[in-house]
């Protein structure tokens, strides 16, 4: 009888964890499925269902990054689950991010979508997003999807970056210690 019980207590314990497995091949996921795969990343979840029912907010705790993820097409004739999820970064907007900067980020790291709306995802702040959507169609292994969870939240800061000109980016000042090793005769 004990053995029994502790059998079925595992069984629950492991159903609670439906990607403990990365090499598991997924063809849509539930809310339940995302913070499954969040939590077992490191990342603290922050809240849930703010951008639809099958919607996660989460913080990076190495960097601090706010993300999102939002399962796309979802409960259709074709599965119980979402057939997508769109991965987020989203940085309020300041007036000094230009649609040109914007646009070249895109052809710069094509592996995600830089974009720029006036009204901002609740309707009134403007926001620029970088994002990085994932289609599950057909499958895709665990592993996979925190792969392109781990590019967005590597190439976002840089995006940013690039679009207001800061870090790497940022415009050289002739006080600069770069310049300090040159004379004004040897520019």
């Amino acid at each position: 009888m004990r053995r029994t019980l502790t059998s079925l207590g595992l069984l629950v314990a492991l159903a609670g964890h439906a990607f403990a497995d990365d090499s598991k091949v997924v063809k849509s996921v539930s809310l339940q499925d995302l913070e499954t795969v969040l939590v077992e990343e490191g990342h603290t979840i922050m809240s849930t269902g703010d951008d639809g029912a099958v919607s996660v907010r989460a913080t990076d705790p190495t960097t601090g990054l706010i993300f999102n993820l939002l399962g796309v097409a979802c409960e259709t004739e074709y599965s119980d689950g979402c057939l997508g999820i769109n991965m987020q970064v989203r940085y309020d907007a300041d007036g000094q991010e230009t649609l040109e900067r914007i646009n070249e980020a895109n052809l710069m790291w094509a592996a995600t979508s830089a974009w720029y709306s006036p009204d901002g995802t609740d309707g009134y702040s403007p926001t620029v997003g970088i994002t990085r959507y994932v289609i599950l169609d057909g499958g895709m292994t665990v592993r996979n999807i925190k792969d392109n969870l781990l590019n967005l939240l590597a190439i976002a800061p840089q995006v940013a970056d690039y679009v207001w000109q800061a870090g790497d980016w940022a415009p050289l000042d002739v006080d600069d210690e770069l310049y300090d090793d040159y004379s004004a005769d040897e520019w």
